[in-house]
C-alpha cells in the first residue's frame, strides 16, 4: 500500500503536458505497429476546404491537405470513390454550429490525445463510399484493406470531400452486393438522421410500429425519402407532402397518400388524412403549431422537427447561455402549441450515433428496402456547383460527388 501511495505522490509532480505526451507517444507507436500499411504514396491529398467561414465562394480546392493518419485501433482510412452533399455541409461553410462542434472537437482531441482534427480549415462532407487502404488493429474482422465500404463521418470531424477520409469502423459497413455505388455514397447520413428522428426522438424504437400512422412534411428531400421507406418497411401508414412535380418520384416509394402542399386546400387534406401518431418535419417548417391538432389526442403522439435552433443558439449566445436559451425555447414551443394539453409533445431531433440504427439502415439497404433517390451526380472538381444546387433547395433526393473525371449521363 505504501509503495502504491508513493507512486501516486511521485506522479503528482509530473507535469500533465509531459505525461500526456509520453502516453500519446506510446499509444501512437503501439497503434502504428498494429495497423496495416497505408499504400497512399503522397504526404498530401486534394480536398475541398473552408479556410474561413462565409459564403460558398469560401470553398477552395487544396492540394496540400495532410493525409489522415491512424491514431486509434478502431480507425479506418478510406480512399473515396464518391460522397454526397448534405444541407449541413452547406450551412457549415457559413459557420453554422461551429461553437458547439468546436467544443466537441476540442474535448475529443484532449480525451483521445489526438490533434488531427484541429486543423485551421474545415473539410466538408459527411457520407461516402470507397476502398479501405488502412485500418487499426481493433477494427471489426468484416472490414479489411482492399474492401469496398460505405459510411459516414461525424459533424465535428474532418469530412470526406477529399481523396482520403478517416473515420471509425463504428460508422463503416461493407458495400452490399449488387448495390449502386452512388446510392451507397448517399445513404448513411440522411438514413441515420431519419432513423434517429423516428426511433429515438419519436420513440418508435420502444413502441409497436405496425399499424401506426405518420405524416412526413417534406417527403422529397434526402431525409424525407428515407423516412417514408423506413416507415413502410415497418408496416406503418404514411402520408407525405411535397410539391406537385415531386409526386411521380414519391409514388415509387409507396406512401399511402401524397399531398401537394402548394394546393389551396392542402391543410384541409392533411387534416382529413389524420390523425397521426407522429409528424416528422423534414422540411424545416416554422409554423409547426398549426400541425399539432392533427396529432392523436392522449396517445403520446409527437411532432418531431429536424430544424431546431439548437446550434444557431449556441453560435449566437455561447455554449452555456445558448443551452439555456434552447431549453426555454423548447419549453415555450410545447406550451404555446398546446401540445401537452392534448397528451402530445413537440420535440427536436438530431442524428445520433446509435449502433442499432446503423445496423438497421445497413440491413434494410442490403435488402433493397430503402435506398436514396439520386438527384444528380457531379464531378469532384465541380463541387461548388453541387453546394449551390443544395443551397437552392427543393431538391429531389441527394446530390452525389464522384471522384471520376466526369459524371455519368442520365
Amino acid at each position: 500500500m505504501m509503495l502504491f501511495l508513493n507512486e501516486i505522490r511521485l506522479r503528482s509532480f509530473i507535469p500533465v503536458n509531459i505525461l500526456k505526451r509520453c502516453v500519446s507517444n506510446v499509444k501512437h507507436e503501439t497503434v502504428a505497429n498494429e495497423t496495416s500499411h497505408n499504400p497512399f504514396s503522397k504526404e498530401h491529398m486534394k480536398a475541398w476546404v473552408v479556410p474561413s467561414f462565409g459564403n460558398l465562394d469560401r470553398l477552395q480546392l487544396s492540394c496540400t491537405v495532410p493525409v489522415p493518419v491512424i491514431r486509434s485501433h478502431k480507425d479506418v482510412i478510406v480512399k473515396v470513390k464518391a460522397s454526397s452533399v448534405n444541407p449541413i455541409d452547406v450551412e457549415m461553410v457559413g459557420g453554422y454550429g461551429n461553437t458547439l462542434l468546436s467544443a466537441w472537437r476540442q474535448m475529443n482531441s484532449y480525451l483521445c490525445m489526438d490533434d488531427s482534427q484541429s486543423q485551421n480549415q474545415l473539410i466538408t462532407g459527411r457520407d461516402f463510399v470507397g476502398e479501405v487502404i488502412a485500418k487499426g488493429s481493433g477494427v471489426r474482422p468484416d472490414i479489411n484493406v482492399g474492401d469496398l465500404v460505405y459510411g459516414m463521418v461525424q459533424a465535428h470531424q474532418q469530412g470526406c470531400h477529399s481523396e482520403l477520409v478517416l473515420t471509425s469502423d463504428f460508422f463503416v459497413r461493407p458495400v452490399p452486393n449488387k448495390i449502386d455505388l452512388y446510392e451507397a455514397a448517399a445513404i448513411f447520413y440522411c438514413g441515420l438522421t431519419a432513423w434517429s428522428a423516428l426511433c429515438i426522438t419519436g420513440d418508435l424504437l420502444w413502441t409497436k410500429k405496425e399499424g401506426k400512422k405518420a405524416l412526413i412534411i417534406g417527403g422529397s428531400g434526402g431525409v424525407g425519402t428515407i423516412a417514408i421507406q423506413l416507415l413502410k418497411a415497418w408496416n406503418m401508414e404514411v402520408v407525405t407532402t411535397c410539391r406537385s412535380d415531386a409526386i411521380p418520384m414519391l409514388l415509387q416509394l409507396g406512401p399511402d397518400n401524397i399531398i401537394d402542399y402548394t394546393a389551396p386546400d392542402a391543410m384541409k387534406l392533411i387534416e382529413n388524412s389524420g390523425k397521426y401518431d407522429i409528424i416528422l418535419d423534414a422540411a424545416g417548417n416554422i409554423t409547426h403549431y398549426t400541425y399539432i391538432p392533427f396529432l392523436k389526442d392522449w396517445a403520446n403522439s409527437k411532432y418531431v422537427t429536424l430544424r431546431s435552433p439548437l446550434l444557431k443558439n449556441t453560435d449566437k449566445y455561447g455554449l452555456v447561455a445558448g443551452m439555456i436559451k434552447n431549453a426555454s425555447e423548447l419549453l415555450r414551443s410545447n406550451i404555446v402549441s398546446g401540445a401537452p394539453s392534448r397528451g402530445s409533445s413537440v420535440r427536436w431531433a438530431f442524428i445520433l450515433p446509435v449502433e442499432t440504427g446503423i445496423n438497421e439502415i445497413h440491413k434494410l439497404f442490403s435488402e433493397n428496402k430503402i435506398k436514396p433517390i439520386i438527384n444528380e451526380v457531379i464531378p469532384f472538381m465541380e463541387l461548388p456547383r453541387a453546394f449551390e444546387k443544395v443551397q437552392a433547395g427543393h431538391n429531389r433526393g441527394k446530390v452525389v460527388i464522384t471522384m471520376e473525371d466526369s459524371a455519368p449521363k442520365k
